[in-house]
Formats: structure tokens, C-alpha cells, sequence
């Protein structure tokens, strides 16, 4: 599991932009901008990252923040996990359950303040000096959709 995440923090590293699409059931489809930053820690087994979501051709909400969300990937007991909080006290703990080449799948195990959504699922993809970011959620009443996808690039912000 340590070369796996010595493989992320290589590939993850540095600021990342770009836009994306978000949809679900409780929103309406959104265009937005995105940044997404990863911090490899050169001392520890670990990788701190911070990302920024905004809506992007709204008429009444351009340049309002969707979201913040910061966290961190850790190897802990020969497991990876990957720690998040989002303005509004959103928690979500996830396990690395698939990586392949350039494309590693976190499955939530624990979600704490979220009534909407049982389940959900982060699939990073670097390739080609580009970022591809999902997150996937479930509800109650639906299986994985698609919330957010974004396509970054490396930058300076």
C-alpha cells in the first residue's frame, strides 16, 4: 500500500484548475470552476489537499461558492484512507478500493452529517498531465449518480 501512495503523492502533487459539471436530485445541473490542491507530507504516509468549487454561468449565482472541502490521504494500517470536511459540516471518511495505473477508486465507509446520501465514491484519474475528478453519491432512494466531474490542469493560484 506505501507504493501506492508514494504513487499518489507523485501524481497528485501541486495545484490543480479547471471546470467541471455537478448534478443531483436536491440540485439543478451546474456548471462550475474548480482548484483542487494536494500537499504530499515529505515526512509522514500522508497527502493534505484543499479544493474550491463555484458555479460558473449562473445568471444569479456566477462566482458564488458551491463548495469547500479539505481533508487528507493517509495510509493507516495497511489501508488508505482518504479524510474530508466541507462547509456545512459534511464528514466523509473513504478507503481506497481500486487503483490501476493512473485511476484510484475511494469507497465512502462513513458519512456523518448528510441525510441525502448513504453512499459515495471518489475516482481520481491523472494522465497525460491532466486531472479527472468524480465524485459519485447515492441516496435513499437512487444508486451512484454522478455529482461532480471535473477535467484540471496544472496551475498557479
Amino acid at each position: 500500500m506505501k507504493e501506492i501512495l508514494l504513487k499518489m503523492k507523485s501524481l497528485f502533487a501541486g495545484k490543480w484548475a479547471g471546470e467541471g459539471f455537478a448534478k443531483f436530485p436536491a440540485i439543478d445541473d451546474t456548471a462550475y470552476t474548480e482548484q483542487l490542491e494536494f500537499i504530499p507530507d515529505e515526512y509522514k504516509d500522508a497527502i493534505f489537499f484543499r479544493q474550491k468549487t463555484w458555479y460558473k454561468n449562473n445568471t444569479e449565482k456566477n462566482g458564488h461558492t458551491v463548495f469547500w472541502d479539505t481533508g487528507f490521504i493517509i495510509l493507516k494500517e495497511d489501508k488508505i484512507l482518504l479524510h474530508s470536511v466541507q462547509v456545512g459540516g459534511r464528514i466523509e471518511t473513504y478507503e481506497l478500493v481500486h487503483a490501476e495505473n493512473e485511476t484510484f477508486m475511494f469507497n465512502s465507509a462513513a458519512i456523518l452529517n448528510d441525510p441525502r446520501s448513504i453512499r459515495s465514491q471518489r475516482v481520481f484519474t491523472v494522465s497525460g498531465g491532466r486531472f479527472h475528478y468524480e465524485l459519485n453519491m447515492a441516496t435513499h432512494a437512487a444508486d451512484f449518480q454522478n455529482h461532480l466531474m471535473a477535467d484540471l490542469e496544472k496551475a498557479a493560484f
